[in-house]
């Protein structure tokens, strides 16, 4: 009981101090650090829908659906990133899985399969649907809402071939404005709905202090800024657990971006009706 009084404590006044935070007012373009938190989360908006091996609509030439349909052998992340999903791995760092099992639920063993390696996109998610060559499922087949099968990871892992800290990745965002003549950077802590940020703090040039700020929203971040701008991955890999359909589970390390664009969201709403209702 003590401990949760003291979280919920601790929520209200992180409300308190985001409903006083200033409103981003201004357009900026520059780096942006990821948190681990919220690298899960983008990764899982921009990376899992486009490595699924759909199959295209009939008459379609594409391989698959998605982002990805046309990159197969293509680099779609940094030469330094890869991704491997591998529901064998029952827990990591103390953490269990929530995306673990043996076989899926289309009767076929599961094994490690890496979709992108060292940037590039070498592997799809498939199950017993083939799609243009891969004829065979690798033991991805998952069942989704009302007992129909399809492609879903399970244990997903964003893997830096390099790594920093913490303080190294702050002092990379913090150098980057300097030399840019920014006053300063972005730090998102965490992210909402439509990968808007929901903590975000500005990283002040001069002296590294964090302002925490509201009411900012990202163009552009997708999977174009993957390829081309992320930059630097942290040491700090975290375990996100989604409790979708399927289960699966996400680790990712924080990371740093060479430019982004922040910008005020546009708070503008529709007329009111002439009349209440």
């Amino acid at each position: 009981p003590e401990q949760f009084q003291a979280d919920a404590l601790e929520l209200i006044d992180g409300m308190k101090k985001l409903r006083e935070a200033p409103i981003v007012d201004e357009e900026y373009r520059g780096p942006v650090l990821f948190s681990n938190d919220a690298a899960a989360d983008m990764f899982f908006d921009l990376i899992v829908p486009n490595i699924l091996g759909r199959r295209p609509a009939p008459g379609r030439p594409a391989r698959t659906t998605g982002a990805f349909a046309s990159s197969y052998r293509a680099r779609v992340l940094p030469d330094f990133l890869s991704v491997v999903d591998d529901p064998t791995v029952q827990s990591f760092a103390g953490r269990s899985l929530a995306g673990s099992y043996k076989v899926d639920d289309e009767g076929v063993p599961v094994v490690p399969v890496s979709v992108v390696d060292k940037g590039i996109l070498v592997n799809y998610l498939i199950g017993r649907m083939p799609i243009r060559d891969f004829t065979s499922s690798n033991g991805h087949g998952r069942a989704a809402g009302g007992g129909n099968t399809g492609p879903a990871p399970g244990n997903l892992f964003i893997r830096a071939a390099k790594t920093s800290t913490r303080e190294e990745l702050k002092k990379q965002l913090v150098d980057q404005c300097r030399d840019r003549g920014l006053p300063y950077g972005y730090f998102v802590d965490t992210l909402g709905p439509r990968l808007s940020p929901r903590v975000l703090y500005r990283v002040w040039a001069n002296d590294g202090h964090e302002e925490l700020v509201r009411g900012a929203v990202f163009n552009e971040l997708d999977t174009r800024a993957l390829r081309s701008d992320l930059s630097a991955a942290g040491d700090d890999p975290l375990v996100s657990n989604r409790p979708g359909v399927p289960f699966m589970a996400i680790v990712s390390p924080s990371v740093l971006f060479n430019e982004l664009e922040v910008k005020r969201a546009d708070n503008s709403k529709e007329k009111l009706p002439d009349y209440p209702a």
